[in-house]
């Protein structure tokens, strides 16, 4: 193979890997986008909840637990959410998570967690 294919087939592989990295960027960013729209969601959610917890006691000296519930499960809905989408984009990151003690670590020869020992699935 001469001088000119090998420097053709290094161009080829690095815009192949040009094109990967940018579209792994691109995946994180709307992960990311998606989840602080989630953040906001999450964030007046609690802000209702507040707003529904003062009114409730100053007006009548009561909070209803069911009511109190709704706004609690939907904000606990919203965490799963963010949390599945957050472990997406370390695996596009492809850095490892420990479901344990919520610490990251780069690279794929780990795979127990060297702060809690907790086995680290794929």
């Amino acid at each position: 193979m001469g001088f000119m294919d090998k420097l053709s087939d290094a161009l080829s592989q690095s815009v192949e890997e040009i094109g990967k990295k940018s579209s792994e960027i691109i995946e994180v960013n709307k992960l990311s986008m998606n989840i602080g729209k989630k953040e906001r969601e999450m964030e007046k959610l609690f802000l209702e909840l507040g707003e529904y917890v003062y009114r409730n006691l100053q007006e009548y000296n009561y909070i209803s637990r069911d009511n109190a519930e709704i706004y609690m499960h939907k904000i606990a809905y919203l965490e799963k959410e963010i949390d599945t989408l957050e472990k997406l984009a370390l695996n596009i990151k492809k850095i490892r998570y420990c479901p344990r003690c919520k610490e990251e670590f780069d690279g794929e020869e780990v795979s127990y967690c060297p702060i809690c020992g907790k086995y680290i699935r794929e």
